[in-house]
């Protein structure tokens, strides 16, 4: 299988994909067997329960159009470049869904198609093209295409705004720290995003599933509380600053070690233990030990957190 890395580059600043993605985790994290795919074969895939599954492009531009997604470029070579529709729908099957985000679309071309909110799965509308525009998509899988337009823009403020009303309308509590939560989900995106896929085995590593996301969505107050107990170590500034670096790949490559420190963590006398005493106790642990030491304490103290905060 060939596999379309494009989007797997270091990002920067503010990304309007980031925002999109982190979107549909807030709204669809607690659906059944839920798990986002992060530039894998699109710019982002969703599976749920047993069967469903969409391939979602993201499109963060000033103007965009039909025309503009049915548009063709020349390669080098001679040959014609996908259309950004051809492309989402050559991705999957006939019972796939597909999807197109945007934060801005010609009124001409909206005008001719159909709002829907009850049948949209993961946003809170979509758009439906008219027949006349499936024609002109011409593509067996356009009948399961739908437009996304986000109530934010191409902007930090706008998409943190929107994000954060979306958070309460979830029963998210976030208790002010609403920046160190999504801070947070950005950089697993970000993370998962910049993998480069050289195998089919490799593609667990852009998944981020519910329960990743539970943690993440649910620990607000555990990561404001890892400053205060890193606060506590007597160590040097770049090391405090290694260790939060580490502490930013505890889901994507730690999770695991993560979970079997939370377990010895609930064996611990934690009402009579001060926190350096834990987690001094846990660094001795065998599995932590063949850890690099500023990995070993940033998954030791995010645990500790976890548990103190009552993070599952």
């Amino acid at each position: 299988m060939v596999f379309d890395n494009g989007g797997a580059i270091a990002q920067k600043g503010f990304n309007y994909q980031n925002a999109v993605i982190s979107l549909v985790a807030i709204r669809n994290y607690k659906k059944s067997n839920f798990e986002i795919y992060v530039e894998a074969s699109e710019d982002f895939e969703v599976h749920y329960d047993t069967d469903y599954h969409a391939y979602i492009q993201v499109k963060g531009m000033k103007t965009m159009s039909l025309a503009k997604l049915l548009k063709q470029s020349k390669l080098k070579s001679g040959n014609k470049k996908p259309s950004i529709i051809e492309k989402n729908l050559n991705s999957g099957g006939l019972g796939d869904k597909y999807k197109i985000v945007v934060y801005t679309f010609t009124n001409s071309d909206l005008k001719e198609m159909q709002e829907q909110q009850d049948e949209e799965e993961l946003f809170e509308k979509s758009y439906l093209f008219s027949d006349e525009q499936k024609t002109k998509i011409n593509h067996l899988n356009a009948e399961n295409l739908a437009l996304i337009i986000t109530d934010f823009e191409n902007n930090k403020v706008s998409a943190r705004k929107y994000l954060v009303g979306e958070m309460a309308s979830q029963n998210i509590s976030v208790d002010n720290k609403s920046d160190i939560l999504l801070d947070h989900l950005d950089r697993i995106i970000s993370e998962k995003a910049e993998f480069i896929l050289e195998n089919d085995s490799d593609k667990k590593y852009k998944c981020i599933s519910a329960e990743e996301l539970n943690p993440i969505l649910q620990k607000t107050m555990s990561l404001a509380r890892f400053e205060t107990v890193l606060s506590k170590f007597d160590f040097n500034e770049f090391k405090k600053e290694k260790i939060k670096l580490e502490k930013n790949k505890i889901i994507l490559k730690y999770f695991y070690l993560r979970n079997k420190v939370i377990e010895q963590l609930m064996l611990l006398d934690l009402y009579n233990l001060s926190e350096v005493e834990v987690i001094t106790m846990l660094i001795k642990l065998p599995e932590i030990q063949e850890l690099e030491d500023f990995t070993a304490h940033a998954i030791c103290i995010s645990a500790y957190c976890d548990i103190v905060e009552g993070v599952n």
